[in-house]
């Protein structure tokens, strides 16, 4: 986390796209990213706990606008895709790598990279893995007359498991640390021949002291017998054996 701290520290709060909120209660958290059309909810944080929560709002349009394509896999599945003319394009390699890097312009000069890749590190060694490309790629010729890639429609939520448990120290004696118990992205994205937009949101919550323990579950999720004793009745008052078919919300108890 000090890498990471280090790295962003100087250009985070030069990214307008980025809006943050922080707060005691785990509800006004929610409902701040549900205003901002996220699904993301964190758990109450308990006694001397916050969260916090930053949404990242990315809008491109391309340089030179594509055209809408079809994308064929090796083994002839047919996608939605998008078709850039060469002059749209710029290419790069890295060494050792088959794949080329392909770099698309936008109109306020952000710059989009597609590399195939068929596996990728996750949590924070993905970062690293994206450092070293742009470290080592070098120019090399488009000796192609046109690009095609896929159309993206995404919404993803998961959970962020590298980071949990990490503790922070403070420099109050009353909470002499906190650890991150709670951690939430959520991805939208949605790429066609104009452009794209990428909202992403992520929630923590901060606990004072250790985390709390995981809650373990016992679900009932197959057909069961139910029975009800009253004391001093040697035989049950109702037995039943509940199948799926009566698995839904009755609204009231009123008959």
């Amino acid at each position: 986390m000090d890498k990471i701290h280090a790295y962003c520290k100087d250009e985070v709060h030069r990214i307008q796209e980025i809006e943050s909120i922080a707060d005691t209660d785990s509800e006004e958290i929610n409902k701040w990213s549900r205003s901002r059309g996220f699904q993301i909810n964190l758990q109450p944080f308990g006694s001397g706990g916050f969260g916090i929560a930053s949404v990242l709002d990315l809008l491109g349009l391309w340089v030179a606008k594509g055209k809408k394509s079809s994308v064929v896999t090796e083994d002839s599945q047919h996608f939605r895709g998008i078709k850039m003319t060469s002059t749209a394009v710029r290419s790069y390699h890295v060494e050792g790598n088959p794949n080329l890097i392909i770099e698309i312009g936008t109109r306020i000069g952000d710059k989009v990279h597609l590399m195939m890749a068929d596996k990728v590190p996750s949590g924070l060694t993905l970062l690293d893995f994206v450092e070293q490309i742009n470290r080592e790629q070098k120019p090399t010729p488009f000796e192609y007359d046109e690009v095609i890639f896929p159309m993206i429609d995404l919404d993803e939520v998961t959970m962020i498991e590298w980071i949990l448990g990490l503790q922070f120290e403070t420099s109050n004696g009353k909470v002499p640390y906190f650890v991150i118990s709670q951690a939430l992205a959520q991805t939208k994205m949605k790429m066609n021949e104009a452009g794209f937009r990428v909202r992403g949101a992520v929630a923590f919550g901060i606990l004072a002291g250790p985390p709390l323990r995981r809650v373990k579950t016992y679900m009932i999720n197959r057909p069961f017998l139910m029975w009800i004793a009253r004391p001093g009745f040697s035989r049950p008052l109702f037995i039943g054996y509940l199948n799926e078919d009566v698995w839904r919300d009755p609204g009231s108890r009123n008959m």
